[in-house]
């Protein structure tokens, strides 16, 4: 799996400075053309109502113009011998983001999340939750740069990836396998089990049933593998699909966990649950496919 066209939105925030050098490191090993994006949010205020219009005074071609500047002092910063292109423009971030990376031909979207105030820990941001949602390319996320960036290569050395049966997994697997040809990592497999009661006699009576799930799953994925022609070690844990994602990354000191976005199906028009999970729950990295 190679990019040639990356594309990085740059909000000026302390979380996007935190993930510039996992993008300069990729773009520079995959020797890929760099697009730094930043939109200028206009209040709504500004547009108001036909009944009582609210135009306060704001500059917005100058404000435009002022982050052109900012984009280019933020490239000598911190993409030296990179000569990336620059877009500032203004527009709803979720939105525009999407439209400029189909329009543009790029490969890959990477961004840090943007959850805000008190409960930014358990949200991913409405930004990148969209984008997540509607891009077609691949998409790389950092939950929290500003806090393990220190911990992690920004070469993909080990990579977990996440894999269920669904029938979009062999596409996953396909990946893994590009992936690897492309940066030399190991892959490792992961497929989570739901977890068995807690509570006697279920307990008992749902430990043939687990190995039954066990058994069929591993035969499954067993299957795609030998279909790609791959044997990526595969590990398995009952457990919330995050959670054992999260422990595995964690212990195995991962780079980057690779999901499957497109593989999940979708709930009353919004991805799953588990996709944002994991990437808010995952000590490194991860690369949405």
């Amino acid at each position: 799996m190679t990019f040639n066209n990356i594309l990085f939105p740059v909000d000026f925030s302390e979380r996007c400075r935190a993930a510039a050098p996992f993008v300069s490191a990729l773009a520079r090993r995959e020797k890929a053309f760099l697009t730094l994006l930043h939109l200028v949010e206009i209040p709504p205020m500004w547009y108001g109502s036909p009944e009582a219009p609210c135009m306060p005074d704001l500059n917005v071609p100058q404000m435009v113009d002022d982050a052109a500047v900012r984009l280019e002092c933020f490239a000598a910063d911190n993409f030296r011998g990179l000569k990336p292109k620059f877009i500032a423009d203004t527009g709803d971030p979720g939105s525009c983001i999407v439209e400029i990376a189909k329009t543009s031909g790029a490969d890959l979207i990477m961004m840090p999340t943007r959850g805000r105030g008190r409960f930014r820990a358990a949200l991913l941001g409405s930004v990148t939750a969209k984008v997540l949602h509607d891009a077609q390319c691949p998409v790389w996320t950092a939950a929290h740069p500003d806090a393990g960036a220190a911990n992690i290569s920004n070469d993909w050395r080990t990579v977990v990836c996440a894999i269920d049966t669904s029938d979009d997994a062999m596409r996953l697997i396909r990946c893994a396998a590009d992936l690897q040809a492309s940066s030399g990592a190991s892959v490792k497999l992961f497929h989570a089990l739901p977890a068995p009661p807690e509570t006697r006699p279920e307990i008992y009576m749902a430990r043939e049933f687990q190995a039954f799930l066990e058994d069929a799953a591993r035969q499954s994925i067993q299957r795609m593998q030998a279909t790609a022609g791959v044997s990526f070690p595969l590990c398995m844990k009952a457990g919330k699909v995050s959670e054992v994602i999260a422990s595995a990354a964690g212990d195995l000191n991962a780079d980057l966990v690779l999901i499957g976005r497109g593989a999940l199906p979708y709930v009353a028009g919004r991805l799953r649950s588990n996709v944002y999970a994991i990437i808010r729950d995952a000590p490194c990295p991860v690369l949405s496919v």
